[in-house]
């Protein structure tokens, strides 16, 4: 994934398809662009480079498009701090000026107020965590008692893992912080160790990959225990995919990469879940650590169809795009659907939804889920998971039927399940208990089971208690599954609030 050029499409599509139809124009962009002395002006053709992907653009300067633009603050940094992470390039470290250290009283005084939120039963913002942690990060020998880092990194880690969207990216970036500042980095790696070592706990693969962001020692030991002594599948997956980033920046000692390849080995063409990462994985143990992987395949005669006839669709749904977004938006397109690394997928989703081409993608895709209900598993549930990041009520709506209908592949509605939790909060208490009824009563075998799973998650993140409560008590409820409910259930309000926001 070409970070900086997508960054720049992704700008250039919000100015050029946004609210203000003046700003469409570059020259009026740069008039509105100064802001007294808080903001100072910037030339039009900076203004170019930064949407061609030329050169690259400050964190700053993505805060100013969210403003002038009328923009949900982090819709746009969020993805600007998430990109390079996901794609593995190395993450920039503050460096404190002059004038940050004239700062330092004020900001310290704010960092306080944010450290008692946090540590307290008060509703928290992805702003205020993006604040906190890059306050944070600017002093790294800061000291706070050890329960205050405790207590800040378990809730950080919890509410990352119940976010959604900009929410969930914001919290990302702000658990990568901690995991990389001198002081606070060991609480939140315990944190994430700690959370993969509880069988029940619901979102392990996220828990452990996290780890992968971390090159401290404890970060990495614990990543390859999960790989030799799992806690279970989604702790090695999430294991296997966090000792990736981390191998490919060369952190592994000698012993350690003997150790992880005798049991990476037979998991690499496994044709599962773990199939890509473990054969990253093996490929980068095996050679020069730093050796980057291939790009992605070229696109064959189907792909290339689907590609051009989604993005064709979802262009003609639009008011006046510019000839030059149609390219980088195939090329996100094509990522999105058929890249074989996962995060280079999410990384492209993040990309697509910041963008007024959220919504005409999904229907987009929803055209295409139509057909490929008819077809083999595999199309639609790679179509599925990219609705996940782009849909809204009519895709909840078409993930509600397909949960519910017959003669769907198990696999099919297995991420339907799952995809609910990411389409709104709207679906009626009345869907909820027929759907968990009528799977209860058709329980046969391990995808069953994750499907029940996957309403459990959905029913967790879109807070229907009515529906966990049924999963929990209902004597036919698998115990996986009876578990799941009772870990949302358990979740502290604030903290469910807070994930929201």
């Amino acid at each position: 994934m070409r970070v900086r050029q997508s960054l720049g499409w992704m700008l250039r599509a919000c100015r050029t398809l946004g609210t203000q139809p003046t700003f469409r124009n570059r020259s009026m962009f740069a008039r509105a662009w100064p802001d007294g002395d808080r903001v100072q002006p910037v030339h039009v053709s900076t203004i170019q480079r930064w949407e061609a992907g030329l050169v690259a653009v400050p964190r700053d300067a993505i805060k100013r498009y969210e403003e002038l633009l009328c923009l949900p603050t982090g819709q746009l940094t969020a993805v600007f701090d998430l990109l390079p992470g996901l794609t593995r390039q190395p993450r920039p470290l503050p460096i404190a000026t002059s004038g940050d250290l004239e700062q330092l009283p004020a900001q310290g005084g704010r960092a306080g107020v944010l450290l008692d939120q946090v540590c307290s039963s008060a509703l928290v913002s992805g702003a205020e965590w993006d604040e906190l942690t890059g306050l944070l990060s600017q002093w790294p020998a800061a000291f706070l008692p050890p329960r205050m880092w405790e207590a800040m990194a378990q809730r950080l880690l919890t509410e990352m893992l119940i976010a959604d969207g900009t929410a969930w990216a914001q919290r990302y970036e702000a658990l990568a912080r901690l995991f990389n500042h001198p002081t606070g980095g060991t609480a939140a790696i315990d944190a994430c160790a700690s959370a993969a070592g509880l069988r029940h706990h619901q979102a392990m693969t996220s828990t452990v990959a996290a780890l992968g962001a971390s090159d401290h020692s404890d970060s990495i030991r614990a990543m390859v225990a999960q790989v030799h002594n799992p806690t279970n599948d989604r702790a090695l997956t999430g294991a296997v995919a966090g000792l990736a980033e981390t191998v490919w920046r060369g952190r592994l000692k000698p012993a350690q990469r003997g150790q992880v390849l005798a049991v990476l080995q037979p998991l690499a063409g496994s044709g599962d879940g773990l199939d890509f990462w473990s054969a990253e994985l093996v490929q980068r143990l095996t050679t020069t650590p730093r050796v980057r992987r291939a790009p992605a395949r070229p696109l064959d005669d189907v792909h290339r169809n689907v590609v051009d006839r989604v993005t064709s669709r979802a262009v003609a749904l639009v008011d006046g795009p510019e000839p030059g977004e149609y390219g980088e938006l195939g090329e996100l397109v094509h990522c999105l659907l058929f890249h074989e690394n996962p995060d280079s997928q999410l990384g492209a989703s993040f990309a697509l939804a910041a963008t007024p081409y959220r919504g005409p993608l999904a229907a987009a895709l929803r055209q295409e889920l139509g057909s490929a209900l008819a077809g083999p598993a595999g199309w639609s549930t790679t179509v599925l998971a990219a609705l996940r990041a782009l849909g809204g009520q009519p895709e909840l709506r078409l993930a509600e039927r397909i949960v519910t209908a017959s003669g769907i592949p198990g696999e099919t509605v297995r991420v339907a399940a799952f995809a609910i939790a990411h389409l709104g909060d709207d679906t009626s208490p009345e869907w909820w208990q027929n759907a968990i009824s009528q799977r209860l009563g058709a329980v046969a075998g391990p995808t069953d089971i994750e499907i029940l799973r996957g309403l459990a998650y959905s029913a967790g993140i879109t807070g229907q208690r009515p529906a966990l409560k049924q999963l929990r008590t209902d004597p036919r409820t698998p115990f996986d599954s009876q578990a799941a409910a009772s870990w949302w259930l358990d979740l502290p309000a604030h903290v469910l609030a807070s994930s929201h926001r």
